[in-house]
């Protein structure tokens, strides 16, 4: 399944459009074109780039869904005779559904904080295509993506197996949950050396409760020395320094 849509940019200050053609299952972006207008034949145009991209060809039996809107270029008759010509189905999303098309819409988030919103204008339309043309690339070969345990979308489309893929998300997982064990183990066992002596390496120290008196002070049982440093080992400092009074 693919999915189908296209997004707002600016051009010399002027509107002009972003296409986009990604693969459903590992996010990676297809093809894409930037136009001063969507029409039918930009739609049909993406649409062929992609099955280029991928080695499909034309006369192939089997050829990805692709996941639109109800927008005009999508449902007008020269789109749909273009698809029925070719066998592909054309898949219309619900109407403001944008979940319909959620792995698009998506793309064109990262893509707007990543690359277009800081940018602003694009002072042509070489310009545009080169730099949304690296971005892309950069997506697909080179950043990590989160909704596939970052690996980037190049690699899980270069896997083009769901049965591998599930195996190497299996093995993460387990990987994971054996990382947590062992820390949660490890922070339990410190609990319990903290809860025996104080930190390890240092000698238990005597607490001394205080109780209040009538003029709202505290008074204690005279005065006792609490040792910062296990008997037998040499400290740093002088005694007077590491020893806490406690009165």
């Amino acid at each position: 399944m693919w999915g189908g849509d296209w997004t707002k940019l600016s051009i010399g200050h002027g509107r002009w459009y972003l296409l986009t053609v990604i693969d459903w299952f590992s996010r990676l972006l297809i093809a894409f074109d930037v136009v001063p207008t969507v029409n039918a034949s930009h739609v049909k145009a993406v649409y062929r780039q992609g099955l280029r991209a991928q080695g499909i060809p034309l006369g192939a039996k089997c050829k990805p869904d692709l996941r639109v809107d109800r927008g005009s270029p999508n449902t007008s008759w020269v789109t749909k005779e273009f698809f029925q010509d070719l066998e592909a189905n054309l898949s219309f999303a619900r109407v403001r559904r944008p979940t319909d098309n959620a792995m698009t819409e998506r793309f064109y988030g990262s893509i707007k904080q990543e690359e277009m919103y800081l940018v602003g204008n694009y002072p042509d339309e070489i310009s545009a295509r080169e730099e949304i043309g690296r971005y892309i690339d950069q997506y697909n070969h080179r950043r990590p993506h989160q909704a596939l345990l970052n690996f980037t979308p190049g690699y899980v489309h270069q896997i083009n197996n769901k049965t591998v893929w599930h195996q190497e998300r299996q093995t993460l997982k387990q990987a994971a949950r054996e990382r947590r064990r062992a820390y949660w183990l490890h922070a339990n066992q410190t609990l319990q050396e903290r809860e025996k002596g104080g930190c390890s390496g240092m000698a238990q120290g005597a607490i001394v409760e205080y109780r209040p008196n009538m003029e709202g002070s505290l008074e204690g049982e005279g005065t006792k020395v609490v040792p910062l440093y296990p008997e037998g080992t040499e400290s740093p400092k002088s005694d007077s320094q590491n020893t806490l009074a406690l009165s």
